[in-house]
């Protein structure tokens, strides 16, 4: 029985064995069959400007080396590639390309050589561009259809390219439907193309359709609002002329204002309705109360956390309230808020108290105030007036407690011309701020304070760019005791001079830091584009805060930063050396400095 049982163990083992042999031999001759077929790569010979075209739009180049592909497969490629480089080529204007093609085995990898040949680019000869209808007859606007003939671009002689052929296509018919004419449409578009003399002729021409003027607005999805709030937010009046821009900025007004969750604005494009034609806005209102976490994480005050509770509809429809809790590792603040109904031209008023606590540099400070403000903003531009009442009790180092009283008057103003507000390239920004407090009107001392502060970014190349900041302030009154720590100055930190602590220069009293009458700070930084997303930075600062124009003495920090461009903004991480100090700080900030 043993003898029966080790003699079937074998033949079973035998069986296996064979079977193993079998599978590795299949498997050995299907990979030397699929070898061949997973390796090869794609040649090409062209002019190098017409490299890319090819290189981003060809499936051999898209599907170049990827495995699993058998040769028949690929030589399908390649004999199909021809079709699709004389379509390419044609889009560059070259109608009469030579396309060489050759696919062999060169030390057992399939190389697919194609050459290009693109002969002659065609070249524009006539061009036939009219812009009619309505506007030949409105006014003003036959002149203008005669410049925008006039400022056609592709000239005769010009190189053809479809690209461009297009582009300058849209922008005739896009400068009619922005500004006066919505229903404007090509009603005749050629390129005829002699592809033996390589000569093109062009016709476009331009029907303007009725000049439109605004009729009534229409809005949808209002329910828990007055009539009044979206009337007011509006800067265009019925039988005005139909102007794009307008719509987008009451668009932009209305998304603004908190009380709505989406916004859609539009005229309705009838030709019939032109003499009056109908604004449709559809709104989704926001909830009547939310609540807001938030978080976050500085250099400067460590994290910090958030809390905002907003009422909308509180006291009267259309006011809105908004209580917010803000605490990092520095400061603690307690504010109210009541914005009132916005204004016909955009202006709104508001109320609001605010109580804070900070310990900044052994200065320890307790605030209380009462404000009113009237405010007209725009992406662009805004302007601020305020009265403020406070009181604010100060302390150095656990000291005596001084108290002091200012009942001040202020304005702001903020302008912004950047080529895009999140990731600016080019452009400037400024703000400018004046106020003041009498002591003959609850204010413990007499004082006349004033602010500025820019940005201006300078485009080097596509990549590259300077960033030149500046800091100014100063407060002319007897002595700097008895003003609130608001309107004195301190520097130093992520939005200042680097490479030092957060609000650490400035007036040494005791082992504390205070605030002094005078501020000078100055930023050069070039920054460089790596990629889309990321970029590196090399800086310099130098400034400070003094309670005299002599004194008023610059401390310098410089260092390397990384910008990570993000749907919030630019993440900028820098790394700094204080001159005076001979420390490293890390900074850590979101969006331009400003």
């Amino acid at each position: 029985m043993r003898v029966a049982c080790s003699a079937s163990l074998r033949a079973m083992f035998s069986v296996a064995l064979l079977a193993l042999a079998a599978a590795l031999s299949s498997w050995t001759a299907t990979a030397a069959a699929a070898e061949p077929g997973r390796l090869w790569r794609v040649t090409l010979e062209a002019p190098e400007e017409l490299r890319p075209l090819l290189e981003e739009n060809l499936d051999l180049f898209r599907l170049g080396g990827r495995t699993g592909l058998d040769d028949e497969f690929v030589e399908h490629l390649a004999a199909r590639s021809a079709g699709e480089v004389r379509d390419l080529l044609a889009t560059a204007g070259h109608f009469r390309p030579e396309i060489f093609i050759d696919a062999r085995r060169e030390n057992g990898v399939l190389v697919v050589h194609l050459r290009v040949e693109p002969g002659p680019q065609a070249v524009i000869t006539t061009t036939d561009i009219r812009v009619g209808g309505a506007i030949e007859t409105a006014g003003g606007d036959a002149l203008r259809a005669k410049r925008l003939v006039e400022r056609w671009r592709l000239r005769p002689g010009t190189a053809f390219r479809q690209s461009a052929w297009d582009t300058a296509k849209d922008a005739l018919l896009r400068s009619l439907l922005l500004d006066g004419y919505p229903a404007a449409r090509i009603t005749d578009s050629r390129a005829e193309v002699d592809a033996d003399t390589a000569q093109v002729s062009l016709r476009a021409h331009v029907d303007s359709g009725p000049l439109f003027l605004y009729g009534e607005t229409q809005i949808e999805g209002l329910q828990r609002y007055p009539r009044s709030l979206l009337d007011n937010l509006r800067r265009y009046h019925p039988g005005q002329r139909y102007n794009h821009e307008d719509l987008l900025r009451y668009q932009s007004a209305l998304q603004g204002s908190g009380f709505f969750r989406s916004v859609s604005v539009a005229v309705d494009p009838d030709p019939a309705q032109a003499a009056a034609a109908t604004v449709r806005v559809i709104v989704i209102e926001n909830p009547a109360m939310k609540i807001d976490l938030g978080g976050g994480i500085s250099t400067d005050s460590g994290p910090r956390g958030e809390l905002t509770f907003t009422r909308y509809n509180s006291f009267q429809p259309g006011w809105q309230s908004t209580t917010r809790l803000r605490a990092d590792r520095k400061e603690q603040t307690f504010s109210s808020e009541l914005a009132l109904l916005p204004e016909p031209g955009d202006w709104r008023n508001r109320l609001g108290v605010e109580a804070s606590r900070s310990d900044i540099e052994d200065l320890v400070t307790r605030r209380f105030g009462l404000i009113a403000q009237r405010s007209w903003r725009s992406p662009e531009r805004e302007h601020d007036w305020s009265v403020k009442f406070q009181t604010e009790e100060q302390s150095l180092n656990a000291g005596p407690v001084d108290n002091l009283n200012a009942l001040t008057l202020n304005y702001s103003w903020t302008r912004r011309r950047v080529n895009d507000l999140l990731r600016p390239r080019q452009g400037h920004m400024i703000n400018l701020q004046l106020g003041g407090a009498t002591a003959a009107l609850l204010s413990t001392r007499s004082f006349t304070r004033a602010y500025g502060r820019g940005l201006y970014i300078v485009p080097l190349t596509r990549r590259d760019r300077i960033h030149l900041r500046g800091e100014a302030g100063a407060v002319w009154s007897d002595a700097r005791e008895g003003i609130p720590t608001e309107f004195l100055f301190r520097a130093g930190g992520d939005q200042s001079v680097r490479g030092y602590d957060y609000q650490s220069l400035g007036v040494r009293q005791g082992s504390a830091v205070v605030g002094g009458r005078f501020l000078g700070v100055a930023t050069i930084e070039y920054q460089r584009d790596l990629t889309r997303d990321w970029g590196a930075a090399v800086f310099a600062d130098a400034g400070n805060a003094a309670d005299t124009p002599s004194s008023l003495k610059p401390v310098q920090g410089y260092g390397v930063g990384v910008r990570w461009m993000t749907p919030a903004g630019a993440l900028n991480l820098d790394l700094a050396r204080g001159r005076e100090t001979g420390q490293l700080r890390l900074h850590f900030t979101l969006g331009t400095r400003f």
